[in-house]
């Protein structure tokens, strides 16, 4: 009989976390029995989809005292189908508390997935506390993360860092061709920049169209001999958030509004993604961004900011440009640098698909998963 393994977790809506766990949820399942105990939500879809044994629960943050009655209902619902082995928590640290009072003797992974706002300190501080407490291995999306946690108190023994992995897309460009259409996008004719992030402060996106607007403000910047090549640029934002009217006002006001493309969110990043010329991530705080690593693996030159994780995955001037956040011009600098040199770009696209072979695939996440899983189911 294959080990059971819950996952659990806060949300399903349609972040990086929620990706994560899906991703390791299609790649294990055959190797374990897995169960989910989760809300509902915007990203539930893809999970309810899944053929494996799920319950909901009320948000806590919507209404605590009917979630947590439905949290404990459904761990025991689910520990009556097969007694569970292992329970793995993603993002919330509080809900350890709940389980480890529920089944004081299953083994807990808990995955720090990165916090934002201005409270993130303290987040991560009882984030800490809590996995101390409660917690039997913890898992790092990244070295600045776990480097963090260390300072923070957590114990070292319980500390395992598997950087978040990425499947490498299977293309159709029939599709790719369909958006170039809906978005009116030429890729033989255009220099298409693109990010993909929730719309909110913590992607810093307020910067990435400033340094756009001052790519297309300067005219002697672009390649020698291109006929007014800043008309052919574009910048295409794809995601959804609470900053998505005023994001694209800023746009306006900066007259790029015709060039600045917001898709809302995709299911089809991939095939979005094959029409970047160059991938940015202009964020203020970011773990290990699962976009990012989705950029690498279709060989995209990426410029980032060094903030959280995103120098692991970036090597500067080896795969792409690590910037200052918060900082247009010097984004616009590396920007135009790139837009300048395709040669450039083109060999920051090959070191970035080997740098994803070696550290961010989904194949090395889902093993080193398995192998911390197996610490206890193998006992």
């Amino acid at each position: 009989m294959q080990k059971h393994i819950l996952f659990i977790l806060p949300y399903l809506n349609q972040g990086g976390t929620e990706k994560q766990a899906l991703s390791l949820i299609e790649g294990l399942r055959d190797r374990y029995k897995i169960s989910l105990l989760a809300p509902d939500g915007k990203g539930a879809p893809q999970f309810r989809a899944l053929p494996i044994l799920q319950r909901e629960y009320t948000k806590w943050e919507i209404n605590f005292f009917k979630g947590l009655p439905e949290l404990i209902s459904g761990i025991k619902e689910i520990q009556k189908e097969q007694a569970i082995d292992l329970i793995h928590i993603h993002g919330a640290h509080e809900l350890m508390l709940a389980v480890r009072w529920i089944v004081p003797k299953i083994p807990i992974v808990f995955t720090v997935h990165g916090y934002h706002g201005s409270g993130t300190k303290f987040s991560y501080q009882t984030s800490c506390w809590f996995s101390n407490w409660c917690a039997d291995r913890v898992i790092s999306v990244c070295e600045a993360e776990y480097n963090l946690l260390l300072e923070l108190g957590l114990d070292k023994n319980k500390l395992h860092l598997i950087y978040n992995g990425v499947k490498e897309p299977i293309l159709d460009i029939d599709k790719s061709l369909e958006l170039c259409q809906k978005f009116h996008l030429d890729p033989s004719h255009q220099i298409i920049l693109g990010t993909a992030a929730r719309l909110d402060e913590a992607k810093g996106l307020t910067y990435l169209i400033q340094a756009f607007a001052i790519l297309n403000s300067s005219q002697s910047s672009l390649e020698q001999g291109a006929q007014d090549r800043n008309q052919d640029l574009r910048l295409v934002i794809a995601g959804n958030g609470d900053l998505e009217a005023s994001l694209k006002q800023e746009a306006q006001d900066l007259g790029i509004g015709d060039r600045v493309i917001f898709t809302g969110y995709l299911n089809d990043l991939p095939n979005l993604m094959q029409l970047f010329d160059i991938f940015v991530l202009p964020s203020l705080q970011e773990a290990c961004s699962l976009a990012c690593a989705e950029a690498m693996s279709q060989g995209k030159p990426v410029v980032g900011t060094c903030v959280g994780g995103i120098a692991e995955q970036v090597s500067d001037r080896e795969t792409g440009f690590i910037v200052n956040p918060r900082d247009p011009e010097q984004l616009a600098a590396k920007l135009r640098e790139l837009i300048s040199d395709r040669h450039l770009r083109d060999r920051f696209a090959k070191k970035g698909y080997e740098r994803y072979r070696q550290l961010f695939s989904n194949e090395i996440m889902l093993e080193k998963t398995a192998e911390l899983y197996d610490l206890y189911l193998s006992k």
